[in-house]
């Protein structure tokens, strides 16, 4: 049996441990050295830290009520908070909540939930409403809920792109990932491919040699967040994005009329030097084509 075939196995039991599954894919990512899904299964598998953007699956609206206290000891209890309520600099990240739990995480607290809803902290929200939702109720305990079935869906979501991703590799090359086996530049390019097609919804191209190739930057300036997941859907590794933050912190002027500083321009050389070498699975022509595009993109350019 091919690591594809056990990989397809595991993911359509649903017995089957979903950890477990997570773990053969990092082996099949080990084979083929593909840094876009080892990054994927690092974060599914230890969760998403804040400056990483979550996936659509992981993302869902909250439901925020409290505790209100009124005249003469009256009040109302699991009162609903409408978000036209809510401070306006907090209002987005209720409406759009990110799941950033690890999965073992998540099954543990599917395990603990009993089918209740589950809740968010919310900090001093309590405080900063006051009397604003109820007229004359104070807000004496607030938080933020939401049902058990969006883990149950986020878990379908990750076995179901794990197989559609392992089926897909199969159908084109069915000897991918196993141990005696090599992966070309060119089957390099088509995982990559198929990687962001299954597990992103994007199709996201790495054109062989081309140096004008057009890339969807779905992030705006100043997103460093965005540029983060943009590069690592693209092969770049998770210490070099770091590095890439630490360069960008580093730079007195990070834009100068003769192009980025140097601290941006050393790391971009390396990173082009990493793709002549065969480190990095891009074409050198689009390796600098694609930093040029993603950077003029976070700086605004």
């Amino acid at each position: 049996m091919t690591l594809l075939i056990d990989i397809q196995n595991a993911a359509v039991d649903a017995s089957e441990d979903l950890g477990t599954l997570l773990r053969k894919c990092k082996v099949l990512a080990a084979r083929l050295d593909n840094q876009p899904l080892e990054n994927w299964l690092i974060w599914e598998s230890n969760g998403y830290l804040e400056d990483v953007a979550v996936p659509d699956y992981r993302k869902w609206p909250l439901e925020v009520k409290g505790h209100f206290s009124g005249y003469a000891g009256s009040g109302l209890r699991d009162a609903p908070i409408p978000s036209v309520c809510l401070p306006k600099h907090v209002r987005d990240s209720y409406k759009n909540y990110s799941c950033r739990l690890s999965i073992s995480s998540i099954e543990t607290a599917l395990r603990e939930s009993d089918g209740r809803p589950l809740r968010v902290p919310t900090g001093d929200l309590a405080v900063a409403l006051g009397t604003k939702v109820y007229e004359g109720n104070s807000c004496l305990q607030a938080w933020a809920e939401f049902s058990p079935n969006n883990l149950h869906e986020l878990v379908n979501a990750v076995r179901n792109k794990v197989l559609d991703f392992s089926l897909a590799l199969w159908k084109r090359f069915p000897e991918l990932g196993e141990i005696d086996a090599k992966t070309s530049e060119t089957e390099a390019k088509a995982i990559n491919q198929i990687f962001n097609t299954t597990v992103y919804g994007g199709s996201a191209n790495l054109v062989g040699n081309a140096t004008n190739s057009t890339y969807n930057l779905n992030f705006s300036a100043g997103d460093f967040a965005g540029l983060r997941q943009f590069l690592a859907e693209h092969g770049v590794a998770i210490d070099e994005i770091q590095l890439l933050e630490k360069a960008i912190a580093q730079e007195e002027e990070p834009i100068t009329d003769k192009g980025f500083g140097p601290h941006i321009s050393d790391w971009i050389s390396r990173m082009v030097a990493k793709a002549a070498s065969g480190g990095w699975n891009i074409s050198v022509g689009a390796a600098g084509s694609l930093l040029a595009q993603a950077l003029g993109r976070f700086f605004g350019l």
